[in-house]
């Protein structure tokens, strides 16, 4: 976050450079078009660049004082008359550069005045031509501007309104990115909480059904507990990672399904489906165990017969998780519990609407399917 302000600093740093640069340089090529030379004469580039002092001098004194302490922070009446000051004391000050040129009788290339030399030519006795009367404007009287302060006025304008552009346009580019980090940070500190909501979720359950094996077979129990520590390894450790090999993640599932096979022997059909080749890619954990769970939870009778089919497949860059059991509780429905819910939730923040979650509940059957983007 930090690196990424910085660049766009420095990026907005390095705009202005170059259009002072380019505005710098450019009355040593005007200077040399027109007197069609290859010399400098740095005389009169030195007269344009005292002209154009005052100007950046405007610009740094808005873009580094005006602009980040007054119009950013809301201080936008100070701002303006801080502003107009500026530009004032500089139009003042642009004033007294172009009449101390004046003042020594030369203009940007070192010319006397036309009037200078008219006055010249009277003295020596030649009279001026004479313009009829009705050709003479009249003059209009009172108070006059100098024609040379308009343009000082616009270009005085022109300059802050570049500014401001250019500064709002990395503010935005800035409050863009922060936004984004900030809804990212909030989205990995919901994610965060959501799976480690499913850590205790899912011991809690596997603990019930140690419980229920001490009763019946200790051995088995036993067992359960060894096959309990490999699938804990992967759940405290593994899982606590944004993203796990997807071959993990798998074999985190039938580890899962072997403790459930010591316990329901062969009152259950369990069939696992895995794809022959396991692409090395990448995929959130904990997925596809509350959906599991819930098979087992709600889809196994001691009544009657039973089935959890899982089967996973790859088709197009997505991986595609298909889960068939029976389903004889008629209170639960199996899609309300914490686990779910929170896989849901994730889904959303971690795919937004890029992934599919269909479940269907019929005819004593419930079907999950889940189809998420992979990288291959």
């Amino acid at each position: 976050m930090e690196t990424q302000e910085r660049r766009l600093q420095l990026l907005e740093n390095f705009i202005y450079l170059v259009i002072w640069v380019v505005v710098l340089v450019m009355p040593l090529w005007d200077i040399n078009q027109l007197e069609n030379t290859s010399e400098v004469d740095w005389k009169s580039a030195f007269h344009a660049w005292k002209m154009i002092c005052p100007l950046l001098i405007l610009f740094l004194v808005n873009n580094y004082i005006l602009l980040p302490f007054l119009l950013i922070r809301k201080k936008s009446w100070l701002y303006l008359l801080f502003t107009i000051c500026a530009v004032g004391l500089t139009i003042i000050v642009s004033i007294r550069n172009m009449n101390g040129q004046e003042m020594h009788g030369r203009d940007m290339h070192g010319n006397r005045p036309p009037w200078e030399n008219r006055d010249r030519e009277q003295v020596r006795g030649e009279r001026p031509p004479m313009i009829p009367e009705r050709m003479q404007r009249p003059d209009p009287g009172g108070f006059r501007l100098p024609p040379f302060i308009a343009p000082h006025f616009l270009i005085a304008i022109l300059i802050i309104g570049v500014n401001m552009a250019i500064k709002f346009l990395f503010k935005s580019i800035r409050d863009d990115h922060r936004m984004k980090s900030l809804k990212k940070q909030t989205s990995e500190a919901e994610l965060a909480y959501l799976k480690h909501q499913i850590n205790p979720h899912f011991f809690m359950n596997t603990l019930n059904n140690i419980h229920a094996l001490i009763d019946i077979d200790k051995g088995k129990a036993q067992k359960t507990v060894l096959e309990l520590s490999k699938i804990m390894r992967y759940v405290l450790y593994d899982a606590s990672l944004p993203s796990v090999p997807l071959h993990k993640e798998i074999h985190f599932l039938s580890n899962y399904i072997e403790l459930m096979k010591i316990r329901y022997t062969e009152q259950v059909d369990i069939r696992i489906s895995l794809p022959g080749e396991i692409p090395n890619t990448q995929i959130p954990p904990l997925l596809f165990i509350s959906f599991l769970e819930n098979a087992f939870k709600h889809g196994i009778s001691y009544k009657n017969e039973s089935f959890i089919h899982l089967s996973m497949e790859i088709k197009d860059q997505e991986l595609h998780c298909l889960i068939v059991n029976s389903h004889f509780n008629a209170k639960g429905t199996g899609d309300t519990g914490i686990g779910l819910e929170n896989t849901r939730r994730r889904l959303r923040l971690l795919y937004d609407t890029n992934y599919t979650l269909h479940i269907e509940n019929k005819d004593d059957q419930y079907r999950v399917l889940m189809i998420i983007p992979i990288q291959l």
